[in-house]
């Protein structure tokens, strides 16, 4: 039960995408990652650069910072246009051994909503050999992963991240990618590492190029020196939910309200190898039809059956079925399903099949 409490808290609850849609001002970076130190290296600093791209001169207002822990200083003169400003961020490193990420807001006249940075890293108690701290190889090169994640993007905006890449060889290697999707771009900072050089990964999420929803899997493969190895390859994951910036408070009035008459279904202790079938009923409260774009579930097997919209008023069933093939294994077991759907209010429907498998 206590593992059905955790996910429950996982599905229900999301962290919003951080994402900005216009480039009135832009930064050289938004993330910075300080790496690998030990706790008695002392403060880390870092220094963001701000173009003002607007007509005409803009001020940094204020930058809030999520941590005590993190203490920002700004340019405090009005910046003309194609001008520059400077944010820079003291990690005051006395929080102890641990992995940090910690975030910015950054208030400027004209934009209502933050601006958004990061600076983030991993302090030690002792010294790490970097296979430990970056344990996958691909030739020369060493990474802290391979699966990368980007979190919630909403509809028609662009999300990045990155991740640091070190050449431990002795020559020097140029670097390029080959994305799966055309939504996905990776490139690395500088293409070209020198021997025992550190650069990034910059990998990035368009959804504006292809309409896509749900939970989305993109791969992309690292060639190095012009040679394609086909082990060398990373995955980035998003999930892509309904953008509501742009809509009207009469548009938000009348759109759909997704109704579950549950979330969760309990399913009596049911022998491995079996079927297991699970009902709900879906209802639309609101005033316009409601359209579910995408079902994610977590196994490949899970079967749904329901209607893809939902007239203003109307109430569908949901019908969920678990192959024997997924029921192999005694225990707890929790199965979950969402729906990506245009309603505002609720854009992830998230339902859950548990129970308890006997042998």
């Amino acid at each position: 039960m206590q593992l059905l409490i955790l996910l429950l808290a996982s599905v229900l609850f999301t962290s919003p995408s951080l994402a900005r849609e216009d480039n009135r001002v832009t930064f050289d970076k938004t993330v910075h990652d300080f790496g690998d130190f030990q706790i008695d290296d002392g403060p880390r600093s870092y220094t963001f650069t701000m173009t003002n791209n607007g007509d005409s001169p803009v001020v940094i207002q204020t930058v809030i910072s999520s941590c005590g822990c993190t203490v920002p200083e700004w340019t405090k003169e009005p910046i003309l246009p194609g001008g520059k400003g400077s944010i820079t961020v003291t990690y005051s490193n006395d929080q102890g051994p641990y992995p940090f990420d910690k975030m910015l807001s950054v208030y400027v006249t004209g934009s209502a909503k933050p601006y958004v940075l990061r600076v983030r890293g991993v302090v030690h108690q002792k010294k790490f050999t970097l296979e430990d701290t970056h344990p996958i190889v691909m030739g020369p090169l060493r990474l802290r992963k391979r699966e990368l994640e980007l979190g919630q993007i909403r509809q028609g905006t662009v999300k990045e991240d990155s991740v640091e890449i070190i050449n431990t060889g002795e020559y020097p290697v140029f670097l390029k990618f080959e994305c799966s999707h055309p939504n996905l771009t990776v490139k690395a900072k500088p293409s070209r590492l020198n021997g025992g050089e550190k650069g990034v990964l910059v990998y990035t999420i368009d959804t504006g190029k292809k309409e896509e929803w749900g939970n989305v899997l993109y791969t992309a493969h690292l060639i190095i020196n012009d040679r394609k190895d086909p082990m060398h390859v990373l995955t980035v994951k998003g999930s892509v939910k309904l953008n509501t910036s742009g809509m009207s408070r009469a548009e938000k009035a009348n759109a759909p309200i997704p109704q579950m008459d549950r979330s969760a279904f309990e399913f009596a202790d049911t022998k491995t190898g079996i079927e297991i079938v699970a009902s709900f009923h879906l209802s639309n409260k609101g005033k316009t039809p409601l359209i579910i774009y995408k079902t994610d579930t977590s196994h490949p097997g899970i079967r749904v059956k329901t209607a893809r919209e939902i007239a203003p008023g109307a109430e569908v069933p949901v019908e969920i079925t678990i192959p024997a093939s997924e029921t192999g294994s005694p225990g707890e077991v929790i199965f979950t399903i969402s729906f990506t759907t245009n309603a505002p209010s609720r854009p992830t429907v998230n339902l859950l099949v548990y129970g308890n498998l006997n042998p």
